[in-house]
């Protein structure tokens, strides 16, 4: 017995030891304890200070928006076009489903760069409706429809839905999907301007500047002009030539290929009845000397090519012919998914066929095209010398 009383002895004095070290360490502990807990305070309420400073931040911004006075078609190319953020994409439908006479611009560029060719096209559209369309549209164009921006961010640059007493402004360009990838849709909301003139005398321009770039003649532009309809040359006399066009913003054209102006669109279903209005509006009333019909279809199975080019080309004037290489007149027809645009475009391929990335190149290869012809002469003859020997 003895011996057991001794063991629990020293337990016992080992236990006190342990606890005097303990509580000689004690006060450091406490003191990081403290101080770890007094941080996690900190943090919390700077947490809840920064979230108060931006919940201030966002309510600050729409009240900036509506006292600065922007112009209609002003917008952010960092935040809204490069990062590819387009919700606001009028749908598809629009362009068929809608008693409204669609009419604007279909665009080809690289497929899933949609973006990129937006922030290149923007501007240059902008640009020249700076100098061509009338300025009375462009202060006044307003209306209750939606801008092609719907963010969150543009929707505060005007008014609510809810509120129908308010008008929005409108812009002059409005984005629809085509609902295929490398192709979409540019809407012109201003009625008296039309997209064929538009385009010509776009790019006439733009012809012109390169030509004068690389000191090349321009005098041929002339007779293009000529060919055109009154219409385009009462826009080019028109013009504001106040207004410098943004070279810049042309040589940056990588993603966009062709612009093609449209006049009007429908159902794919419907296309006969809209080309009847249509041909009747230009081709016949033009009369020129020959004309061409250019069909394509992207996604859409059981649209017949052949049987619409029989059926749109007995609607022409018989005293207009066919030539396949170098129409006068391009009767164009694009037909994607259920939706069908057409357009009767003059002078098509003395526009470089409207493809404004080939037009961005053709300064670099102006010079090479200027020698091309003197080896073409030379071959006929090294030809004629053979079948005589």
């Amino acid at each position: 017995m003895s011996e057991v009383i001794d063991t629990t002895t020293k337990v016992d004095d080992s236990t006190e030891n342990n606890n005097n070290i303990t509580n000689n360490e004690n006060p450091e502990n406490n003191d990081n304890k403290k101080r770890q807990f007094v941080n996690k305070k900190e943090r919390k309420q700077n947490k809840k200070i920064k979230s108060n400073q931006n919940n201030q931040n966002k309510e600050r911004k729409p009240q900036n928006k509506d006292n600065e006075n922007q112009d209609v078609n002003d917008y952010d190319e960092k935040k809204v076009i490069f990062r590819g953020k387009f919700k606001s994409w009028k749908k598809h439908s629009r362009l068929f489903a809608t008693d409204e006479k669609v009419k604007g611009l279909l665009i080809c560029c690289d497929s899933t760069r949609e973006a990129h060719s937006i922030g290149e096209i923007l501007p240059i559209l902008n640009n020249f409706a700076d100098k061509y369309f009338p300025k009375e549209n462009t202060d006044q164009n307003s209306t209750k429809v939606n801008s092609y921006y719907d963010t969150k961010e543009q929707n505060l640059e005007g008014t609510t839905e809810n509120s129908g007493t308010e008008i929005k402004k409108r812009k002059r360009f409005e984005l629809i999907n085509s609902g295929c990838s490398g192709i979409y849709f540019i809407s012109m909301t201003v009625e008296s301007v039309s997209p064929i003139d538009f385009m010509n005398c776009m790019f006439i321009d733009t012809i012109k500047l390169q030509l004068i770039k690389k000191k090349l003649p321009y005098d041929h532009l002339d007779e293009i002009i000529n060919n055109f309809p009154e219409s385009t040359k009462k826009m080019l006399e028109n013009a504001d030539q106040s207004i410098k066009i943004n070279e810049r913003a042309i040589k940056k054209v990588t993603f966009t290929s062709k612009v093609q102006p449209i006049l009007q669109t429908c159902c794919s279903v419907d296309l006969n009845d809209m080309m009847k209005g249509i041909i009747e509006n230009t081709i016949n009333k033009d009369k020129p000397k020959s004309f061409a019909i250019e069909i394509r279809s992207r996604n859409n199975i059981h649209f017949d090519k052949h049987q619409a080019i029989k059926d749109i080309a007995a609607m022409v004037d018989p005293s207009i012919k066919v030539n396949l290489k170098f129409p006068d007149t391009l009767i164009l027809i694009e037909v994607v998914k259920s939706s069908a645009v057409a357009s009767v475009i003059p002078q098509y391929r003395n526009l470089f066929k409207l493809n404004l990335r080939e037009l961005v190149r053709f300064g670099n290869s102006a010079n090479k095209k200027v020698e091309e012809p003197e080896s073409k002469v030379e071959e006929p003859k090294v030809e004629e010398s053979k079948v005589e020997a």
